[in-house]
């Protein structure tokens, strides 16, 4: 039976599982690629473009052995010139996983629904899923462990931000959200890793100030002001935004060996600065790189043989 991955909590009983193959997989490595996907063959379809998500995805998989192909926006325009059935339906008989990149959520859970082939979520508008796997395995290979710590967000309550609300919640993480009123994550996000992270010992909170959200934080996360699809907003997201920075001064209310997380695209001098980005907290790199590496374990967990990084 397939297996899509479309939100962190189709990952919930086997997220650390996967961390751990991550890691695994990066030591082992360090020789050489092991061809553990030989003959398999991923179709990238993208209706956002990014530097991160494809460079990741299709080095990630061809040290795996396999072949991933690109399939441009122009190309497919799933559910417009073609009806997501069909896209759905036909890329399967070529492929053995689709990565999609979407704009919809909605519209990514209707092409895993008819795909026969796993369906990877690439981001959308909901979640980031496989973002959220790389900045976990990033804090655990600098703090050590995740269950007991805190993590704090500060700025908008978008799709990554949603994505480790729940990740958080699954591994036993602390989760400060600090964010202007009216940007928050989504409620029924929120209320499901509140459900999670009760049983996990952890807890989530939303606040709008983000001195005191940093309290303790052992690793501080942000994000851009302005998505893709937030253009029009941009100045007046720019504005509500601004009390938002990561910036030194931030830091210091934080433990001091806090860790800084940003997805990338930065735009420094507004959601962080320089001075932050370039400084001895920040693992922003480490994160970036992690991508392939968390990816690449869960591509192989849900085509291939985990125990051949055993």
């Amino acid at each position: 039976m397939k297996r899509d991955i479309i939100s962190v909590l189709d990952m919930q009983n086997d997220l650390e599982d996967i961390l751990a193959l991550a890691q695994r997989m990066k030591k082992k490595e360090a020789d050489g690629p092991i061809h553990s996907l030989k003959g398999k063959t991923m179709g990238m379809i993208f209706e956002k473009p990014s530097l991160r998500t494809r460079v990741s995805f299709e080095i990630g998989f061809y040290q795996l052995g396999g072949n991933a192909i690109y399939i441009s926006p122009n190309e497919v325009q799933v559910g417009k010139r073609e009806s997501v059935h069909d896209v759905a339906k036909v890329i399967s008989r070529y492929v053995d996983v689709i990565m999609y990149r979407a704009f919809s959520n909605e519209i990514m859970k209707q092409l895993a629904e008819h795909a026969t082939v796993p369906v990877v979520n690439g981001l959308d508008d909901i979640e980031h899923p496989c973002q959220c796997a790389a900045d976990l395995l990033t804090i655990l290979e600098h703090k050590g462990d995740l269950k007991g710590r805190k993590l704090t967000y500060i700025g908008d309550g978008n799709n990554v931000c949603n994505s480790l609300l729940l990740g958080c919640a699954v591994v036993g993480m602390d989760m400060n959200v600090a964010c202007p009123e009216g940007y928050e994550p989504d409620p029924a996000i929120l209320d499901k890793a509140n459900s999670i992270a009760a049983g996990n010992s952890c807890k989530m909170q939303v606040v709008n100030d983000p001195e005191t959200a940093v309290e303790g934080a052992d690793a501080i996360y942000t994000d851009t002001w302005v998505s893709m699809g937030d253009e029009a907003q941009k100045a007046e997201r720019e504005r509500i935004f601004a009390p938002y920075q990561v910036n030194n001064a931030l830091l210091s209310k934080a433990k001091s060996d806090v860790i800084v997380l940003h997805c990338l695209p930065a735009h420094r001098g507004q959601e962080i600065t320089d001075e932050v980005m370039d400084g001895p907290h920040s693992v922003v790199f480490d994160e970036a790189e992690n991508r392939m590496h968390a990816q690449k374990a869960i591509l192989v967990t849900i085509l291939g043989d985990p125990s051949v990084y055993d």
